[in-house]
């Protein structure tokens, strides 16, 4: 209960007291005029009534003011709802679009290494036939020299001997 409606209920409350302590005073009996017409009545239970019905009529306007606003807050909550939803359903779509980028992306960097790893393989074979080869060479080499040498010192080892 809010201060306001504390304090419309305490002058309520003070107008009934107010009301019980003067009826005889309100209840009395006057002339009242209507412009067209008089009649014979009690002026306060008369005005009384009348507040009594203009509170009544206020108290209506109030409430319906409040379910105004409740239907127009329901009805924008159901909008933000609707609004969310259509935001997360919106974000799970861009993740899904996102983790198939990631994989597809992936895919080809596995593709690409496996060719690599591919073409890394037949320079390695092709670096190390390149090394036996000249490893041959060079032996073939040594060797020939080798003959060489060994022929030369025959040669020079027979000269030397048939000096």
């Amino acid at each position: 209960m809010n201060v306001l409606t504390g304090l419309i209920l305490a002058a309520l409350f003070l107008l009934g007291v107010f009301t019980l302590a003067n009826w005889s005073v309100l209840s009395a009996s006057s002339t009242l005029s209507f412009i067209v017409f008089d009649v014979e009545g009690p002026l306060g239970v008369i005005l009384l009534g009348s507040m009594l019905v203009l509170v009544g009529l206020f108290m209506i306007y109030a409430l319906g003011l409040r379910t105004n606003m409740l239907m127009e807050s329901r009805r924008h909550n159901q909008e933000l709802q609707a609004q969310r939803k259509l935001a997360e359903t919106a974000e799970a779509s861009r993740f899904s679009e996102l983790r198939t980028q990631i994989d597809q992306e992936f895919s080809r960097l596995r593709a690409s290494l496996t060719e690599m790893d591919g073409k890394l393989n037949q320079h390695e074979q092709s670096v190390k036939q390149s090394l036996v080869e000249s490893a041959n060479g060079l032996a073939a080499l040594v060797g020939e020299m080798d003959d060489k040498i060994d022929r030369a010192l025959a040669r020079n080892s027979t000269d030397t001997k048939g000096s």
